[in-house]
């Protein structure tokens, strides 16, 4: 047998004791119920059989019907021919394969166990007999084993060995003839195993086949014992079915001595906790050879002690028995019934189960035409997997017969339900016999009996319910229905006695949850007829046949239609009344409540058909309103009309009602009349008017001057139902005094209507605010202003404090806007340095910027300031900002700039440390919106010089002295990027055209312009990028001729942020080339050109009078060159001398 590498090996001396823990594997099962194999012969089944005790394969006709206990019928059939066909079926499902092939291992899918001390469930039965002699199974994997090796087997008490033969359907076994014929010729008895794959019933016979033949190949006998080897957890959801087709081919390939070997957890009878799915009593426990290890070795002689497995046929208890030395380990097995070692023959289990039943008919019903089958007694000698009870009457024959299959009952008997109307409602003596499918699959016959049945009338019971003459309509009930025949359908033909049954209607009754049928009937459905009604009962039975069962007879009559018309909440202030309909009633039903209501004004040029709402109450409301009718007042008339359900209208009543209307109403309260604000709220509660109110207008005015100040307010709805406006002095002209308020309403019609009036009296008070100097400091000459409790009628929107010194008047006036503060308060920071540094008196006054816009002085107040003799010397502070290495520039910003005598300029002188003062510029520093001065330094105007610079600061005062203050020192640095060489003959841009003209033979200025800003910029700048732009955004390029002015050399600079300067003479080139600018210049006759062509050079770098000169039409023109032979063979042509000379530097 092949073993598995997960067997759970538990302690041998624990196990010996019996007396362990328990440790339980539990295995998820699904069991499935195998279909039963029986040998039909073409003969009819007996009118009774005698109880037998031996298998038969005589059984009831090859056309059967069988049904189970629900009556759900299934036809089955079977015969030698067609088993004879579905087998060679199946071999063209399988196919077969002699050849040799690798063993498969399954190890990582083992479902094999070690033994559990379960004390719940017995593990061996103490007085079983154990044969004396035990045996092996072998494989591949033990090799060739020879005569003598069997010999010493023997020796140890090995008596019976069983042979791989084959796996499936494509592997055998190359040691299986030598291990047979030597253990043969060693006087061992030799058994045979497959190690099986099959997952369904075809795979199952294939394997048998394949079995079958490579056993009859060796000359294995018949009675050899074949053994199932079943361990491939994909087998487990269809074992019982699959392996039942394997024994049955086995048995028909001419091997009945069969056995099956698997893993005890496999089993539904074991010493586990959990069951597994092989279903013992189907195959017999005593053919079970069961594989269980309760410790990793256990010798024979414990085993035949410990007897586990005991009602099996076999227990293997090792697969590490160590048998021949130095060889390949073996499994071994006890042997319980012989079978493996002393050729015994299988068991006849039928000895302790006699095959028997009783049957007994039960519940005959003459009105449903059934009676029950029971069947009690039930077994057989191997055991019964089915109950069949083929069931047929006794008219024409068996041509009605079914096969029923028994249900299981609660107390282990079986049951049918046998109805009539199955077998073709036949009557008289009906054949009841009993057959069992036993678990070994075979069908065997029982007994038999008789029973007569005969059919009762249909039943049915009806009545009236529910007649009602206000709907029309009554129920019509059935109860107790029965039929012999079955009652597929209630019919209920009703008509009314009028017209004879020109009204027949056949209802078909509706089946309700009491079981009771029902209809209900309605006069509309009836031509609307009165009087006597017929109602019969009809049923249309399971035989299609209608039968008719009982009647009776009602009187029906309609009521005319009802409802009672209540007129309620009629209220004058708002116009309006309710109209309530309860009692609704119509036998043509109501879909819709009518009320065309009108006033008596005019006749009914105000009719309106409302359409009724209907209420939680079942009543039905509408609202009604006089502005919907042209504010009538007087007598309204209310009448009450159905639209029934058949769409025709009908009159029910009417009333009517006398409405008037009340005048408007609304009353005006004066709140919050502020002086501080001049302010006060006008609020309108109460507000009602029967014409509805679209608007609440309050007109107001000052008693100044008449109405030339009123304002038609229209007043705003608050939340809770008042109006409310806000009347403020500021729109009045701030007139003070007594004020008029009037209240009229834009009613709902459209009409403006006067309610009422009042007045109140108006006061405007004063602006406020008080002035408080606080933090003086009298060394440095500065001060706070506080201003607190600030306020004013029209509003504050600026607070604004004019601030001046007692010297020269008000010279040094600063209006100061006061600055808000957390508290409510306002502060502005006054400094004597921002009033000509004057010390003594000085004025704050207080003014306010009101929310109109106006200015209104509120008050003022003065304080006296010093300053100390050290804090008159001019101040200020240098600081360097965006010092750029990349462009050579930084900033110089003065902040805090003050002097005794005033500031008229910021000066600031400034040079670098090479070559002394050589480079100084006097820069006149601007002064900023936040009273700094900003200068900004570029190396370029100090000969790019770097390293330290020098900035000294100066202030010229207002008395025009010059007087310094402080300096400061910077390095500065200026990146010099390395300027490209670019063609203009390159071949990524010398085709393309410009104006009809190609960049190779044009594009000089393009391709020296690119290279210049490039070597200051540091970014890359290609000859077609600075091509592009004087093309398609200047008239410079190629467009009034060929090539490119000296004006477009300038535009192109200044396009990418650079600067350009004209250099018209020798001296002026040498300076510019010096300071490290690059110099662009257009050159005639020389070596470069050919007149009549001119072309634009780049010259970088100056060393004793020579430059480094790029060609860019010819590269190997790169070179130094003197700048005097460069000048001197300059350009005339007046496009390239449109700045004054054709020479000119590009810069920062």
């Amino acid at each position: 047998m092949k073993k598995k590498s997960l067997f759970y090996l538990a302690s041998t001396a624990i196990l010996i004791a019996a007396s362990s823990h328990q440790v339980f594997a539990d295995e998820p099962v699904k069991t499935s119920t195998p279909q039963p194999t029986v040998e039909v012969n073409k003969q009819e089944a007996h009118s009774s059989v005698e109880l037998q005790t031996k298998e038969v394969t005589q059984t009831a006709p090859i056309n059967q019907t069988t049904s189970s206990s629900s009556s759900k019928n299934e036809a089955t059939a079977s015969s030698t021919a067609s088993t004879e066909a579905k087998v060679l079926e199946e071999q063209n499902v399988v196919k077969e394969n002699s050849t040799t092939t690798t063993e498969t291992k399954k190890d990582n899918k083992s479902t094999f166990f070690a033994a559990q001390n379960n004390q719940a469930t017995a593990r061996s039965n103490p007085d079983a007999q154990v044969k004396k002699s035990t045996f092996v199974d072998v494989s591949s994997h033990n090799g060739h084993i020879s005569k003598e090796d069997y010999q010493h087997l023997a020796e140890k008490g090995v008596n019976g060995v069983v042979v791989k033969l084959t796996e499936g359907t494509s592997y055998k076994n190359p040691y299986a003839a030598s291990q047979t014929q030597n253990a043969q010729a060693a006087g061992m008895q030799v058994s045979a195993y497959a190690f099986s794959h099959y997952t369904n019933e075809a795979e199952a016979r294939a394997e048998a086949r394949y079995f079958a033949e490579e056993a009859r190949r060796l000359n294995l006998p018949s009675s050899t014992v074949m053994v199932n080897d079943i361990e491939d957890s994909d087998m487990r959801p269809n074992i019982n079915a699959t392996t039942q087709a394997w024994a049955d081919e086995m048995r028909r390939m001419g091997f009945s001595n069969l056995m099956y070997y698997t893993s005890a957890s496999w089993l539904d009878r074991n010493n586990l906790r959990t069951k597994g799915p092989i279903q013992t009593e189907q195959f017999g426990l005593e053919n079970f050879w069961v594989a269980q290890y309760p410790t990793s070795k256990l010798s024979a002689d414990d085993a035949k002690t410990l007897k586990y497995n005991s009602e099996a046929g076999a227990w293997q208890f090792t697969s590490q028995a160590e048998l021949l030395l130095g060889r390949h380990v073996f499994d071994q097995s006890v042997d319980y019934t012989g079978r493996f070692t002393n050729k015994a023959t299988p068991s006849n289990r039928a000895v302790n189960q006699p095959i028997k039943g009783k049957i007994t008919v039960q519940n005959k019903n003459p009105n449903t035409g059934t009676f029950d089958v029971i069947v009690s007694d039930v077994s057989a000698p191997y055991g019964v997997r089915e109950v069949k009870v083929p069931t047929w009457s006794n008219v024409n024959g068996q041509d009605d017969i079914i096969w029923y299959t028994a249900a299981k009952q609660a107390d282990g008997t079986y049951k049918v339900t046998v109805r009539a109307v199955d077998h073709k409602f036949s009557t008289g003596l009906y054949h009841i016999h009993l057959y069992y499918i036993q678990n070994n699959g075979r069908l065997v016959g029982v007994g038999g009996t008789t029973t007569e049945l005969s059919f009762g009338r249909p039943q049915g019971k009806v009545t009236i319910a529910n007649n009602n003459p206000d709907t029309g309509t009554f129920d019509v009930l059935i109860s107790n229905v029965s039929s012999p025949y079955g009652v597929r359908e209630v019919k209920v033909p009703t008509w009314s006695s009028i017209g004879g049954q020109d009204d027949i209607i056949w209802y078909t009754a509706k089946k309700q949850a009491n079981g009771t049928y029902k209809v209900t009937v309605k006069a509309t459905d009836h031509k609307k007829s009165t009087g006597e009604y017929n109602i019969h009962v009809y049923y249309i039975q399971e035989n299609n046949q209608l039968v008719g069962v009982t009647g009776t007879t009602t009187t029906v009559s309609i009521a005319h239609p009802k409802g009672t018309l209540t007129i309620t909440n009629n209220n004058p202030d708002a116009g309006t009344f309710d109209v309530i309909v309860s009692g609704v009633s119509s036998p043509d039903g109501v879909r819709e409540v009518k009320l065309p209501t009108w006033s008596n004004v005019d006749g009914q040029d105000d009719i309106i058909w409302y359409t009724a709402k209907k209420q939680a109450d079942g009543t039905y409301k509408i609202t009604v309103k006089v502005s919907d009718h042209k504010y009538s007042t007087g007598l309204y008339n209310v009448h009450l009309y159905y639209i029934q359900d058949n769409g025709k209208i009908v009159g029910v009543a009417g009333t009517q009602v006398i409405v008037s209307l009340a005048r408007a109403k609304g009353n005006i309260t004066i709140a919050n009349n502020n002086p501080n604000t001049g302010t006060f709220d006008v609020i309108v509660s109460g507000v009602s008017s029967p014409y509805g109110v679209r608007e609440v207008k309050l007109p107001t005015w000052s008693n100044v001057n008449g109405q030339d100040d009123i304002i038609w307010y229209t007043a705003t709805r608050q939340a809770n139902g008042t109006y409310k406006t806000t009347v403020k002095a500021s729109d009045h002209k701030r007139s003070t005094g007594l004020y008029h308020i009037h209240l009229y309403y834009i009613q709902g019609n459209g009409k403006i209507v006067g309610i009422g009036g009042t007045t109140t009296e108006v006061s405007i008070a004063r602006p406020k605010g008080t002035l408080t100097i606080q933090n003086k400091d009298a060394n440095k000459g500065t001060f706070e202003v506080i201003v607190s409790n600030v306020s004013n009628p029209d509003g504050v929107r600026e607070v604004k404090l004019p601030t001046w010194s007692n010297v020269n008047g008000q010279d040094d006036i600063i209006w100061y806007t006061a600055t808000r503060q957390t508290n409510g308060t306002y502060k502005a920071f006054i400094k004597a340095s921002d009033h000509k540094n004057s010390t003594g008196l000085y004025y704050i006054h207080l003014y306010y910027v009101q929310n109109n816009g106006t200015l209104i002085g509120v008050g003022g107040t003065s304080t006296n300031v010093t300053i100390s003799a050290e804090n008159l010397k001019p101040t200020g502070k240098i600081t360097i900002q965006n010092n750029n290495p990349k462009t050579g520039t930084f900033d110089v910003v003065v902040s805090n700039v003050s002097s005794p005598n005033g500031v008229r300029e910021v000066k600031l002188p400034t040079w670098s440390s090479v070559n002394g003062q050589d480079d100084i510029i006097w820069y006149t520093a601007a002064k900023r919106a936040d009273g700094t001065y900003k200068i900004t330094v570029k190396a370029s105007d100090h000969k790019n010089s770097t390293g330290e610079y020098n900035v000294h600061l100066y202030y010229i005062q207002n008395n025009g002295k010059l007087v310094g203050v402080g300096g400061t020192t910077v390095q500065v640095s200026k990146t010099s990027y390395p300027t490209p060489y670019y063609s203009q003959r390159d071949s990524r841009w010398a085709g393309r055209t410009y104006g009809g003209y190609t960049f190779a033979a044009t594009g000089c200025v393009p391709t020296t312009v690119a290279m210049a800003i490039s070597g200051i910029t540091g970014q890359t700048v290609l000859p077609t990028t600075v091509a592009d732009y004087l093309y398609h955004s200047t008239n410079e390029f190629n467009k009034r001729s060929y090539g490119t002015t000296s004006h477009g050399i300038v535009l192109a600079a200044r396009h990418w942020g650079l600067k350009t300067e004209t250099l018209g003479s020798t001296a002026a080139v040498r300076e510019a080339l010096a300071m490290g600018h690059h110099v662009l210049g257009a050159v005639g006759t020389s070596v470069f050109a050919n007149y009549p062509v001119t072309h634009e050079l780049v010259m970088k770098g100056y060393n004793n009078g020579m430059t480094y000169v790029m060609d860019p039409y010819n590269a190997n023109n790169n070179g130094y060159y003197s700048v005097d032979y460069l000048f001197r063979v300059r350009s005339l042509d007046p496009t390239d001398n449109t700045e004054g000379s054709p020479f000119m530097t590009i810069r920062l």
